[in-house]
């Protein structure tokens, strides 16, 4: 036969909170390991001053090399409809060297004042779920 005489106060306060974490569950949440972002590579040919699709987005591109022949400009074009046409693109402020993001519908165009190939190197955009409600209640 078991008596609470030995458990004192100490005893109390641990059943307690254990048999309350019993009942309205764990204060605490569990993060599901996310997968690191995979990195990419590719690369692309321009003949002449006609801008050419670089890469689609989502994408975060962390830097373009040339060969060596000629300046890149880049531009980003909205894809609408899974099409995109580079002539119709907005200029990037880009050095080619920093991170960028690039977003689901845009698409990163490469221009050149002769011809050239551009090889990149980005990483996957890793989507985050949506933040767990966490809620509290003192009844």
């Amino acid at each position: 036969m078991t008596t609470s005489q030995g458990q004192g106060l100490r005893g109390w306060i641990v059943k307690g909170c254990l048999s309350s974490l019993t009942l309205f569950g764990c204060a605490t949440s569990a993060t599901a390991e996310r997968p690191a972002p995979a990195d990419i590579r590719g690369n692309a040919a321009v003949s002449g001053p006609e801008a050419q699709p670089l890469v689609a987005g989502p994408i975060r591109l962390l830097h373009v090399n040339s060969d060596g022949r000629a300046e890149p400009r880049f531009s980003r074009v909205w894809r609408r409809d899974g099409a995109a046409d580079c002539k119709s693109g907005t200029p990037l402020a880009w050095d080619g060297q920093s991170e960028v993001a690039i977003q689901e519908d845009e698409l990163v165009c490469v221009a050149a004042d002769g011809p050239a190939r551009f090889s990149w190197h980005g990483r996957s955009i890793v989507r985050e779920a949506p933040a767990a409600i966490q809620q509290a209640s003192l009844r």
